[in-house]
């Protein structure tokens, strides 16, 4: 202990003061006059001052002084005038501050303890008042005891309004509830009940005992009203026919009617496009369509899909609209996009599925009505607070259904559905399809359907929407958008369906006599919908697609010419081109017009340009494209073309009325005349304006021909497309590849 001190007292010296004398001191600190005669000089202290330290119950202190460090001398000033020793500055440890701590009676689930004493200043304990004996804390703690009035209380699920109550154990002497019979979860009471099953979801269709529940998938309605055409020539003069508003009935009615009165769905969902929102800027499409479905006075649970958003109504019209209909299931919440809602299927007062009708957004030519609401989003795909909703209400229901289905329903499919279409060749690098699974050799049990293109636009390509999906469940996803895929296959456990086309408003498919499935050309129309039975637990039960005009629906593809034989009246009512156009040629021959097609932004229909030439007229609503198929390209050097232009035309962002762009960018076109690339978003243009070199320059109101260099396009080509700029109308002929 006297170490210690030694040690304190060094550690609080600091400055060094000098200090005369008249002679020397003893070790004592007295003086010594033997100290100065034996140099004959005076003895100067060099003084160090020692910081008072105050005492503790643990460590000694001492009063401030100061040490000469030469001679060991202590003074209580600092003019060395009043010698000390160290032993006077030393100041004695105070004893301990004892807090007496009263004993604690140990009950269930809290400890207790015996009485004892603790110093305020040290935090020792000690069994006297004291503090002399020193103990330890565990010395005095007493365990806590078993629960003394411990009950189990089973688990109960909920049943239909009524609420269910997690299992828990419950201590009456301590007044306390836990999850486990350890006792190691405290909860509150509130946190034991479990919300009654028809509470959680947005909207309970109730089926009829004994009933086989059947939910009816109709999708891509599209309904065009030509009356309500927003820019002129956006339809061509067969096309305001085709689509008059009086063709509804046998455009897209009559087929709804005969495939909702014949499968007798208990639900009908409809997977989007509606109605071709840009045809439909009065609403009254939307509204005739309303009181159509509200006719079968069956529950129907629409989505919107990427079209419907362009009306000039605006979707919070459009939604209101839904909402005020008596048996449509439709609610808009404050989340991104419009209409997130479920819908539960339930029979015997119980929640077999439940199907979440999102909004998987994407509209990309939304009006600025639709816009207005901050929370319509032209971006495909999911927000956040969409997956947080969704989430959190699957959860709460799996607390109190654990068996209880879960579907999905949108318009636009994820990136997944391209890795479920593999295992029967699909290939999303190609434009064009033909796979039929109903007649595949390799077909499995439960899967069906046709699929005719590449998929457009997908997201979550990545699939981390999809995947949490699946930790959460889903055991189906079944979406619209691409009309000429009707398939459905079961892929990782999830079943993955495209609906059947339900309306001929834009593309749909064609069976042939011979019972090839086609997207273009004659033959008879497929469309109608497809329909989900459900099992006694809400497993899907061998889904299908309803043909409409075949008998009872169904397509004998053993017997294909027996199943085409339809009545009167089901034959394609498609426009074909009353004479021929010099489209697309290759090795000499005309192609199909499989290879040559626009996309929805832009029509092309076949004209008489004069009296003595015929052309396609491509009319771009927004800005357009037309495709050349990739397929072709591999193997060919060259593309010629002729075009004419009018003065006057719009122009692309920095180019002029039409450009040739070409996908993915690893220089193919590189080099040729009026060749640029677009580093932010790995695209390549070769533009045609009016300055530039005379390859690529245009001269208005003539018909130029153009050749182009496509030496170096690869198999890897995705795209190879006519652009054209909105609101402009082109027309081309005599495309060669050779």
């Amino acid at each position: 202990m006297k170490k210690k001190w030694i040690v304190a007292i060094l550690a609080a010296a600091s400055a060094l003061v000098f200090a005369a004398c008249g002679g020397g001191t003893d070790s004592s600190g007295a003086g010594s006059s033997d100290t100065a005669g034996q140099s004959g000089t005076e003895h100067v202290h060099t003084l160090q001052h020692i910081n008072p330290v105050a005492p503790t119950c643990r460590y000694s202190g001492n009063a401030e002084a100061w040490k000469c460090v030469d001679c060991d001398a202590y003074f209580l000033d600092a003019e060395a005038k009043t010698p000390t020793t160290r032993e006077e500055i030393a100041l004695d440890k105070i004893p301990h501050d004892g807090v007496f701590h009263e004993g604690v009676e140990a009950v269930c689930g809290k400890d207790g303890s015996l009485s004892y004493y603790s110093c305020s200043m040290c935090d020792k304990y000690f069994s006297d008042e004291a503090c002399t004996q020193e103990i330890t804390k565990s010395s005095v703690e007493i365990p806590a005891v078993e629960h003394l009035a411990l009950s189990h209380v089973e688990g109960t699920l909920g049943k239909w309004k009524q609420e269910g109550v997690k299992e828990h154990w419950f201590c009456s002497a301590c007044d306390k509830y836990y999850l486990e019979e350890t006792c190691e979860t405290a909860v509150e009471v509130t946190e034991l009940t479990l919300t009654a099953p028809y509470d959680i979801p947005d909207f309970v269709v109730e089926v009829d005992k004994g009933k086989t529940p059947v939910v009816l998938q109709l999708t891509d309605t599209q309904i065009i009203d030509a009356a309500q055409e927003r820019y002129p020539d956006r339809l061509t003069s067969g096309g305001d026919s085709f689509w008059a508003t009086d063709q509804v009935e046998e455009r897209c009615y009559d087929y709804l009617t005969e495939v909702i009165e014949e499968t007798k769905p208990d639900l009908i969902i409809l997977t989007g496009d509606i109605v071709y929102g840009e045809f439909d800027d009065s609403g009254s499409a939307l509204l005739s369509f309303i009181e159509f479905m509200e006719s079968f006075q069956i529950p129907w649970a629409p989505v919107f899909g990427n079209h419907d958003n362009e009306s000039k109504k605006g979707v919070d019209w459009q939604c209101e609209q839904f909402e005020n209909a008596e048996w449509c299931l439709f609610e808009q919440k404050e989340l991104t996009g419009n209409g997130n809602y479920s819908v539960a299927i339930a029979q015997n007062e119980e929640i077999l599925r439940v199907f979440y009708m999102m909004d998987s957004n994407g509209c990309g030519n939304a009006s600025q009505e639709s816009l207005a609401n901050g929370h319509t989003t032209t971006s495909v795909g999911f927000g956040s607070d969409q997956i947080a909703w969704y989430t959190e209400q699957i959860t709460e229901l799996k607390a109190s259904v654990p068996n209880v289905k879960i579907s999905f329903a949108y318009h636009i499919q994820p990136g997944i559905f391209a890795k479920a279409y593999k295992q029967y060749g699909f290939n999303q690098s190609e434009k064009y399809q033909d796979i039929n699974i109903d007649t595949h050799a390799d077909k499995v049990e439960g899967d069906f359907g046709y699929i005719g293109r590449q998929l457009k636009g997908p997201w979550d390509t990545s699939n981390t929407v999809f995947n949490k999906m699946k930790k959460l469940g889903v055991d189906s996803i079944f979406v619209g958008h691409e009309h000429c895929n009707s398939s459905s296959v079961v892929y990782e456990g999830v079943r993955f369906q495209f609906g059947q086309k339900s309306s001929e408003y834009d593309r749909y498919n064609i069976v042939q006599s011979n019972g090839k499935v086609v997207t273009e050309g004659s033959g008879t129309s497929l469309i109608g919908g497809t329909v989900i039975p459900l099992g006694e637990d809400g497993t899907i039960l061998n889904p299908y697609i309803y043909y409409c005009g075949f008998e009872n629906g169904q397509i004998d593809w053993n017997d294909i010419n027996g199943s085409l034989k339809k009545p009167d009246g089901w034959d394609d009512p498609k426009p074909e081109p009353q004479f021929p156009v010099n489209g697309l040629q290759y090795a000499g021959v005309n192609v199909t017009s499989g290879e040559l097609y626009a996309d929805g932004a832009a029509v092309v229909e076949a004209v008489a340009f004069d009296e003595t030439t015929n052309a396609y007229k491509l009319t771009a609503n927004s800005q357009g494209k037309l495709y050349v198929n990739t397929s072709l390209l591999a193997g060919k050097t060259t593309l010629t073309f002729s075009v004419y232009v009018s003065s006057g035309c719009n122009n692309l962002p920095g180019m002029g009325p039409f450009a040739i762009r070409v996908k993915p960018d690893d220089n193919r076109i590189v080099g040729l005349p009026g060749a640029s690339i677009d580093p932010s978003n790995d695209k390549q243009y070769i533009v045609y304006k009016e300055t530039g070199v005379d390859a690529v320059k245009i001269v208005a109101d003539c018909w130029q021909t153009y050749t182009v260099d496509i030496t170096n396009i690869a198999s890897g080509c995705t795209e190879f497309a006519f652009i054209v700029a909105q609101g402009n109308v082109i027309y081309f002929k005599d495309i060669v590849l050779s």
